[in-house]
């Protein structure tokens, strides 16, 4: 009795497949890596070559740092360390003040242009988007004169008016074509049960399109949160600095820092990521749906 041997056929297509999604998950988390595994050394350790990918003698100073501003006045960007505290409480202002007034904006121009049509309407959404391809180092010096002449510079107005004017037209085009997938048999049956139109939004509308809502405020919260240029101009003390801007104070002439910039890095991206993780499930959906319907 002879014997035929079987055929393996090797999955070429799967081992590429996870062998790209590898290398890009690697590409993706290896920066966060590094800054998080060098918050943890000693200044020596962090420039030592070769690069030290586990810190060999562990440490917390970089932290304990910041909650003790004498400590950080003999150091190379003493003064960054003094300033992160309250950097990272003025992002949190600024960053959840521009979220929210960009739905609160945004959600009335939207429905609008999802439900009703007008004359105008598409060459009016085209302006949007055109406005955001504009450079901001075009439009940042008119910007900080307007603030100037209002006596705004210096405090969180000037940066959330700022930051408003580049995230609502991106939220905007995003809740538009969310709100076109809600369907108008929900507002109808509303109405038939005597609801008005603003009942008929906040009971009905805007529950189903939550999932969008969150998604474009947590894409308001990040651009707000890393936008570095207009708060440069815009602030001068700790007033109003916002983290990215006192983060590039520890880079000075001198010398830089290296693992106290680590460490401020991974304080700026916690309340991000933490906010990503609440919402994990509402953002997915949210940009699922705008993919597909967009």
């Amino acid at each position: 009795m002879s014997t035929v041997p079987l055929r393996y056929r090797v999955p070429w297509k799967k081992i590429v497949v996870y062998a790209l999604a590898a290398v890009f998950a690697l590409y993706l988390l290896m920066p966060f890596y590094w800054i998080f595994a060098m918050s943890f050394m000693h200044e020596v350790d962090a420039v030592s070559v070769p690069p030290q990918w586990i810190p060999e003698h562990p440490t917390l100073d970089n932290y304990l740092s910041f909650l003790r501003p004498d400590a950080g006045e003999a150091l190379v960007g003493g003064r960054a360390i003094e300033e992160t505290p309250f950097a990272l409480g003025n992002s949190l202002v600024v960053a959840i003040s521009t979220a929210v007034l960009n739905l609160v904006l945004a959600v009335p121009a939207a429905y609008a242009f999802s439900r009703l049509k007008f004359r105008g309407g598409k060459v009016l959404l085209i302006g949007y988007l055109v406005t955001r391809m504009v450079p901001s180092v075009a439009i940042i010096i008119p910007f900080y004169l307007m603030m100037r002449s209002l006596g705004l510079l210096d405090t969180y107005g000037a940066l959330i008016l700022s930051y408003l004017t580049f995230s609502l037209p991106v939220t905007i085009w995003v809740l538009k074509d969310f709100f076109r997938a809600v369907p108008r048999e929900l507002e109808d049956a509303a109405r038939v049960d005597r609801c008005g139109w603003l009942r008929t939004m906040w009971e009905v509308f805007l529950p189903v399109a939550a999932p969008g809502l969150v998604a474009a405020a947590v894409f308001s919260f990040m651009t707000a949160w890393n936008e570095f240029m207009f708060a440069l101009f815009m602030t001068s003390t700790k007033a109003a600095k916002t983290m990215p801007v006192v983060a590039a104070n520890f880079a000075t002439d001198m010398n830089t820092q290296f693992t106290l910039m680590a460490a401020a890095g991974v304080l700026a991206v916690l309340p991000p990521l933490v906010l990503v993780l609440v919402f994990q499930r509402l953002l997915v959906q949210g940009m699922a749906a705008g993919s597909v319907k967009g």
